[in-house]
């Protein structure tokens, strides 16, 4: 599959749930980035990371909605933007956010995922 594609396979495993599905696509020393101002963001390394990453994900947020809407494939780096719903748990209260994700997958694996969303929505959403 090409780098866009193992990110498309990505983004639809998501949409069903599927996070093991996604686990197993990242390589042992991948990078896993989302900022620090969102419940679930942080630093990560390899599955274990991306794992770590879903579960607090989950822990914060129902995903409500998810929606991919472009992917720009650049050799190993894949920039997508979307939109991302969500219930924030602790207070039931919705967010709606844009993001922009980039990618780079080498040998069949995500060996990066830095992640850009508006955080601000979150934080609104929180309190």
């Amino acid at each position: 599959m090409t780098p866009k594609q193992i990110v498309e396979s990505v983004y639809d495993a998501f949409s069903r749930g599927d996070i093991p599905y996604i686990v197993g696509q990242v390589a042992p020393n991948a990078v896993w980035r989302q900022s620090k101002m969102v419940p679930w963001g942080g630093d990560y390394s390899g599955p274990s990371g991306a794992a770590e990453f879903f579960t607090k994900l989950n822990a914060a947020a129902e995903t409500t909605g998810f929606a991919a809407r472009e992917s720009v494939e650049a050799g190993n780096d894949v920039y997508s933007f979307g939109n991302y719903q969500c219930v924030i748990r602790s207070t039931g209260k919705s967010a709606d956010m844009d993001w922009m994700f980039r990618w780079r997958v080498e040998d069949g694996k995500i060996t990066l995922f830095d992640s850009y969303v508006d955080s601000g929505v979150i934080t609104a959403a929180m309190s």
